[in-house]
């Protein structure tokens, strides 16, 4: 079982304004949890501590019993073993596809973490099939439909296998179709051993999705 927990979690932007205050959560693999609030509430901030791209001014942040801080992720061998357990969707995915062919973006990280030349090819197949991929796989990311590169991106986080998913607004920027496809492969990527934690608007995909909801508020804080 994956265990986040997240003990009086407090950050603040460069210039002293507050993004979290005083959070504390826990989180369980098997569960599928919901991240609401308003814009500017710390949503994104919280993801970014998750993920290990920024770190909390105080408190603590554990998986499995670890502390994630910044001097742990400096560790290479670290850092890898965290980055491929904690995988994360950014809202905006023009800033994380960077390759010059949908395969490529898929196959990268698999490239990162060491693994034979067959699984990579195997991983690659399977993941441009689940996300419908197939037949884009020579096109570059960036030429893409927004619901295309959605899909990229996300097959490319999945390749990892990663048993925490993290996933910032997975519906903007898409039409009602896109969104009804991704709502539905979200679910399917519901397993007793992955955790899923999802920030949306979207009222309809936390019904659809959610085993239970998160709210932040205007102070930054969860409510309870």
């Amino acid at each position: 079982m994956t265990t986040i927990e997240l003990h009086n979690i407090s950050y603040h932007y460069p210039d002293g304004q507050p993004a979290l205050q005083d959070i504390d959560l826990t989180l369980r693999s098997g569960n599928c949890y919901v991240l609401t609030g308003p814009n500017g509430c710390g949503k994104s901030s919280l993801f970014r501590i998750l993920t290990g791209l920024s770190f909390p001014q105080s408190g603590t942040y554990t998986l499995d019993g670890v502390p994630i801080t910044e001097k742990y992720l400096r560790d290479r061998a670290n850092a890898d073993a965290f980055h491929r357990r904690v995988g994360y969707l950014f809202q905006d995915t023009d800033a994380q596809l960077f390759t010059r062919s949908v395969e490529d973006e898929i196959s990268f990280g698999l490239y990162q973490m060491g693994l034979p030349q067959e699984e990579i090819n195997a991983r690659t197949e399977q993941y441009l099939d689940r996300l419908s991929l197939s037949d884009l796989r020579a096109r570059a990311p960036f030429n893409l439909s927004g619901g295309e590169k959605k899909r990229c991106a996300l097959a490319a986080v999945l390749a990892m296998e990663p048993s925490v998913l993290i996933m910032d607004e997975p519906l903007s920027g898409l039409d009602e179709e896109g969104q009804d496809w991704i709502t539905r492969t979200i679910r399917a990527l519901k397993t007793p051993e992955r955790l899923i934690l999802i920030a949306t608007h979207s009222g309809d995909l936390a019904a659809s999705l959610a085993d239970h909801t998160i709210v932040m508020d205007k102070t930054h804080r969860i409510q309870i």
